[in-house]
């Protein structure tokens, strides 16, 4: 009994995902299209910032690695020379501990100052290395979040243009049945809102021309009654005038298809 009803439950959440996702893509291959014009043209907008970015990042990268190797060449080479002066001190003063203890002392501390330098570079270059990792993956998810911001965006500012051409259209269809009762507006937001109120100045002087019609038969139907003319051309005229007033109801009444009252 619960596994029927959770999938009813499951049923009716997909049809009520279904009915938003076509409330939306009124007209797909419209809003679609331009919605993947602009999704390719901020895309490659973006490209060209990423390529420029990355090859920033590397130039970055590189000059890192440049001087860690020059560090370590000074390095070398500087330890090289404490070696060679430490050498040379015991050869020059071999009788002279105290000189030699405080060259030592000097050198030593070169050595410490260069390997911190040399340390210090290294970190430097891993730094660098990991924020140009974290510079790519962030590239890659914001162009991600932005192809997806950009999708929805793209068929919501579409469907504000595709609503209202396809109410017009439906509205349009029903007009030319001959129904010129129009009682829709836009939506909040909708654009082409002075096409959409053409369409309705246009369906008011229908209904109004309309209306004339219908008075214009209801004085002939009056005179024809008066003057007694033939039952079938009366009926005739009446059954005009209920097919006139289909287009001027909301709904289909017993008092639009009474033919008029007699004097």
């Amino acid at each position: 009994m619960t596994s029927a009803t959770d999938g009813k439950g499951a049923n009716f959440a997909g049809m009520a995902r279904n009915r938003s996702a076509r409330h939306y893509l009124l007209d797909p291959r419209f809003q679609l299209k331009w919605t993947g014009y602009l999704v390719v043209v901020v895309l490659a907008v973006m490209t060209g910032l990423g390529v420029l970015i990355g090859r920033m990042a590397s130039r970055t990268a590189d000059t890192a690695q440049i001087a860690v190797q020059q560090a370590e060449n000074a390095y070398n080479e500087s330890k090289t020379n404490n070696i060679l002066a430490r050498g040379s001190v015991d050869l020059a003063a071999p009788d002279n501990p105290a000189l030699v203890e405080e060259v030592n002392k000097q050198l030593a501390a070169l050595d410490e100052k260069s390997e911190k330098n040399l340390a210090e570079v290294r970190q430097l270059q891993i730094e660098i290395g990991r924020d140009r990792r974290n510079l790519k993956l962030l590239l890659g998810g914001a162009g991600i979040a932005l192809l997806l911001l950009l999708t929805v965006m793209g068929i919501v500012i579409t469907h504000r243009i595709v609503g209202p051409v396809h109410k017009m259209k439906r509205l349009l269809r029903r007009v030319g049945t001959g129904r010129l009762v129009v009682d829709e507006r836009l939506r909040r937001g909708d654009e082409l809102e002075d096409l959409f109120e053409t369409f309705l100045q246009m369906a008011f002087s229908l209904k109004a021309l309309q209306n004339a019609r219908v008075a214009t038969l209801d004085a002939t139907l009056k005179r024809a009654q008066k003057s007694g003319a033939d039952q079938e051309v009366i009926d005739g005229m009446l059954a005009l005038r209920a097919q006139m007033m289909l287009g001027l109801e909301k709904r289909r009444t017993t008092t639009s298809l009474q033919p008029p009252p007699k004097a």
